[in-house]
């Protein structure tokens, strides 16, 4: 389940570059989970009614982890891939994992051998070089990509919410947790949304609805929203959020093997090195019982 709901976050990845200069991003991820929650209501509706005092006891948990995962996390994917390439949205997420065990470490005080930190440094080092672009002169002078800056935060943002799915699915029902993610993060987006039409400014960028962005929102909505959430959250609540975290690792790859192809974009020698990195973290991480 893990192994396909990054491969269909890989794909979110290349539409979401693909389609940049024809859906605006929060257009993008608004429509995406408000089709998403209508199109999963009729599936979760039974559950969420059973469960609706366990909601609102709750409300503070959902809204947080509606915050990291859509206003943290998806938006600010298609947010970055404004200005960045869709290989380096695929590369820049590597250190998820890494999050999610320093995340875990904070709040739960998880136990982390030392060799796990070790394979922090080095899978961060790879990270670094993708931000960079290999060059020193940029970590140096501080001389981002912003595009790049937002995945980094949108990283975070989607560690966060993995470290507390396990905590959310001990109060609530799986399909209940989809559910009330999608409507409150898309309560969330509302008003950014309008925002960016240029309901308030003059500056606004409003979308365009074609085969182009209905199509793309169609598709955001079904695979990476609905069936890739759902795997993905029984896929931590298995495994436990760092063991599940090392599957992050197969989006830079399923990425690059699309992004080239489709959308034509050149592989640069930090890329694979980069990669490299990431997987001498994983084995050194991953060594012992």
């Amino acid at each position: 389940m893990l192994t396909a709901a990054f491969f269909l976050f890989a794909l979110n990845v290349i539409i979401g570059r693909a389609v940049h200069e024809d859906v605006p991003p929060v257009a993008l991820s608004f429509w995406r989970w408000v089709l998403a929650s209508v199109i999963f209501l009729p599936f979760s509706w039974r559950r969420v009614r059973e469960q609706w005092p366990i909601i609102l006891a709750n409300w503070k948990l959902l809204a947080i982890m509606a915050t990291l995962l859509i206003g943290c996390g998806n938006t600010l994917v298609y947010v970055g891939l404004q200005s960045t390439t869709a290989l380096n949205g695929g590369v820049i997420p590597v250190a998820r994992p890494v999050i999610i065990i320093i995340l875990a470490w904070l709040l739960f005080r998880s136990t982390v051998r030392p060799n796990q930190w070790a394979g922090i440094a080095i899978a961060m080092v790879g990270v670094v070089l993708v931000i960079t672009r290999g060059d020193a002169a940029v970590l140096a002078g501080f001389e981002f990509n912003r595009g790049d800056l937002w995945l980094v935060v949108s990283s975070v943002g989607i560690a966060g919410y993995m470290v507390l799915v396990p905590r959310a699915h001990g109060l609530v029902h799986p399909m209940v947790l989809v559910q009330t993610t999608m409507v409150l993060g898309s309560l969330l987006l509302l008003p950014v949304y309008l925002w960016e039409t240029g309901l308030w400014t003059e500056a606004g960028r409003p979308m365009v609805l074609d085969w182009t962005s209905a199509g793309a929102i169609l598709y955001v909505a079904i695979f990476p929203s609905i069936l890739a959430m759902y795997m993905a959250n029984l896929g931590i609540e298995a495994l436990g959020p760092a063991r599940a975290g090392i599957y992050n690792y197969f989006q830079p790859l399923f990425v690059a093997m699309m992004a080239m192809p489709i959308l034509g974009e050149e592989l640069r020698w930090f890329h694979p090195v980069a990669l490299g990195l990431v997987i001498a973290g994983i084995v050194t991480a991953n060594r012992g019982r």
